[in-house]
């Protein structure tokens, strides 16, 4: 229907709206590839370089909703409208960085006819490593940092690189995934005096802290109790003399032992929260951490207990029992690793390179610069390498304590 009509009057093609819209906006915004070849090849050739009120062109559109299949079609009929500003100066991989659409910054890269736009300023300086550093889109930031033809030291109008816009992050997650990223990309702050740097205050981090506390003291404490009552409830019942009728049996022995260190953990966690809130200091941050690494503990411990309660009481030639080992391990596997790639503010290589250091002086200066001004992304790093390792033993000790016979 578009290109019959577009055939039976071209001009409609290049007609707008009140907002100076074309079709072909309206075409690109929603990425349909057929409307926009019907539309470019019955209109004026200008009718792709047509700009709303904003300024903003279809391929502009295209970028800001993401649709490369757009942006690929617009570029490939008319590669000049790549070079196309909008009212604020900026192109349309400035448009694709701010919105985070990865897909296009990715094709952008790739293509070496556009690599002028990989350090293109607006009229406030902007690169599009800046735009995307400003909204927190990771995908796009990352894929720029490993551009080497991105040069992510360029200052702004306000002399702020990319690495600077971290005070932007409105996020504790969001600010700790990009310091980590612009640090292993080798990105630099302004040179500025430290006495002057001031610390992020991008959420209030002690509400946070307080509302999680009081959720982790509750789980906590329900651990706690379940742990406690398994001890009084011990596989195999009790004898006539009081005694554990397992007793001396090696996957009874491991369950008490994981049953009190559940008991032993939990309550570890509850009284570190407890005091973290009552202290309300900077200090009990690490009383915080300390409490949810034993919480986490805790759940393992208390879910080992569970297979070795249940192992203890079957025979070893019972097919169940492989079944149930084989379960335990891949639950714990398929949680632990969900949750490792959720915690992880980067590749496990990265976060490594940050804790370790480099010996480069301008890494070293960016590395105390992000201490400085974002003290707690260090200790988070430490915390979530520390959590894959006790995770692995875990999920070791599952596997050798599936296989191992009474």
């Amino acid at each position: 229907m578009v290109a019959l009509l577009v055939q039976w009057r071209p001009a409609l093609a290049s007609t707008v709206d009140i907002n100076k819209s074309s079709p072909l906006h309206f075409a690109a915004s929603d990425g349909d590839c057929s409307i926009i070849e019907a539309l470019l090849a019955h209109s004026p050739p200008n009718t792709a370089y047509l700009q709303d009120s904003d300024g903003i062109s279809a391929l502009h559109a295209a970028a800001l909703m993401g649709h490369v299949a757009a942006v690929r079609l617009l570029l490939r009929l008319y590669p000049a409208c790549a070079d196309i500003r909008d009212n604020q100066g900026r192109s349309f991989l400035h448009a694709a960085a701010m919105k985070g659409h990865s897909s296009v910054v990715s094709y952008t890269i790739k293509n070496k006819m556009l690599e002028h736009l990989l350090n293109t300023q607006d009229r406030e300086g902007n690169t599009p490593l800046h735009l995307a550093a400003v909204a927190g889109e990771h995908k796009a930031i990352s894929k720029l940092l490993e551009c080497k033809k991105v040069h992510s030291h360029i200052m702004n109008n306000a002399g702020l690189t990319p690495a600077d816009h971290l005070q932007d992050s409105t996020g504790f997650y969001s600010m700790v995934r990009l310091a980590v990223k612009f640090y292993v990309s080798g990105a630099q702050f302004r040179p500025e005096r430290q006495d002057h740097v001031e610390k992020w205050k991008g959420q209030d981090l002690m509400k946070w802290r307080e509302t999680t506390s009081k959720n982790l003291a509750i789980v906590s404490t329900l651990v706690a109790t379940v742990a406690f009552s398994a001890a009084f409830n011990v596989p195999g019942s009790y004898g006539p003399d009081g005694k554990a009728n397992l007793r001396g049996d090696r996957l009874y022995n491991a369950f008490l032992i994981l049953d009190t260190i559940a008991v032993t953990t939990s309550a570890a966690a509850t009284i570190l929260l407890i005091y973290g809130r009552a202290s309300r200091s900077h200090r009990s941050w690490v009383g915080f951490m300390v409490s949810m690494h034993f919480l986490w503990l805790a759940l393992n411990s208390m879910m080992l207990g569970f297979f070795m309660a249940i192992a203890s009481v079957m025979s070893d030639k019972q097919p169940m029992k492989i079944v149930l080992s084989q379960l335990m391990y891949a639950g714990l596997y398929i949680m632990m690793t969900v949750l490792a790639n959720l915690a992880m503010p980067g590749s496990l290589g990265g976060v490594v390179q940050f804790l370790v250091g480099s010996r480069s002086e301008p890494r070293r200066r960016s590395k105390r610069r992000i201490s400085r001004q974002f003290p707690f992304v260090i200790f988070y790093a430490f915390n979530v390498v520390a959590f894959i390792i006790v995770n692995t033993i875990v999920l070791v000790s599952v596997n050798v304590s599936g296989r191992v016979p009474r």
